[in-house]
């Protein structure tokens, strides 16, 4: 069995001479530059996969970026197409607008002119009768101008809502009841309240809004008012007949909009319903006391 080598002595070491001690120092030099540059090879690989992945990093954002751009442009072309189609229908309905104020126009003016018609007919038909026939038409012709000159005093309801419109009464929200009119006589405020009352329950959405626009806006619209008025007008004759049980609600010729005929007509129908809904309280307490008992 071999013995195991004994380490050189200092003694030997210094017999091998100087050649053993330079093989030695430079085997350790190249080991150290090895490992240096294996060191570095790690560094610099490292330093190229972070890069990879920086790199492979901006090329997702630019695709995310790509692809939220083209998202945007989609919205802007469906949002410019909606807006197309906004702008079409506005055009329609300004259209619709137009042909509705000139349908109303006409069957103004056809209405006008089937009662001037009907009184040409019937004076044509009175003139026909005797002299005394002819007296009694001169003194029912004076009466009617007698009694048109009255009515004229008292201001139909589309005058008086233009001039508490023109004098910005209800640009704050002001209510109707509350609003103050110079064309209104103070004792027949209660008769303007009660118009005010109906009218509060008749009118639409868009024309209250439009009637409490800036003053500046009321008065560059003046025709809109006018027909926006009538047609308050209009609605509140015919609601009142349908109330009232008339079978046809069409407001007739006689029939006039002024803020008193309509304040009274208003009352009547404020009070029934009142006098009706005060019944059926009643009617209702007295099941509630038999069903107690």
């Amino acid at each position: 069995m071999s013995k195991p080598s004994k380490p050189m002595s200092a003694s030997k070491k210094r017999k091998a001479g100087p050649g053993v001690a330079a093989a030695s120092g430079t085997t350790l030099d190249d080991l150290t530059a090895l490992t240096t540059a294996q060191l570095y090879s790690l560094s610099s690989r490292r330093h190229r996969d972070e890069s990879l992945g920086n790199v492979r990093r901006a090329q997702e954002e630019r695709d995310r970026a790509y692809l939220s751009l083209e998202q945007s442009q989609r919205w802007l072309e469906r949002a410019s197409e909606h807006l197309e189609r906004m702008e079409e229908n506005a055009k329609e309905a300004h259209k619709e607008y137009l042909d509705a104020k000139g349908l109303l126009t006409r069957v103004r003016l056809a209405s006008s002119s089937a009662v001037d018609m009907m009184g040409g007919k019937v004076a044509a038909e009175e003139l026909s009768d005797d002299e005394a026939g002819l007296e009694a038409i001169i003194a029912k012709k004076k009466k009617s101008a007698t009694s048109s000159a009255k009515s004229r005093k008292i201001p139909f309801i589309q005058d008086v809502i233009i001039d508490m419109a023109k004098r910005g009464e209800l640009v704050d929200g002001k209510k109707l009841t509350t609003a103050e009119s110079e064309m209104v006589a103070k004792k027949d405020r209660t008769h303007f309240v009660q118009t005010m009352m109906l009218i509060e329950e008749l009118w639409t959405e868009e024309e209250e809004l439009f009637l409490r626009s800036p003053v500046d806006e009321i008065l560059e619209s003046k025709e809109e008012l006018q027909v926006i008025v009538e047609t308050i007008a209009l609605r509140c004759l015919t609601k009142l007949n349908e109330w009232e049980g008339r079978v046809d609600p069409t407001p007739t010729a006689h029939q006039k909009p002024s803020y008193i005929s309509l304040g009274t007509r208003a009352r009547r129908i404020f009070h029934s319903r009142k006098k009706a809904s005060k019944a059926e309280n009643e009617t209702e307490a007295e099941e509630v006391t038999k069903v107690d008992v």
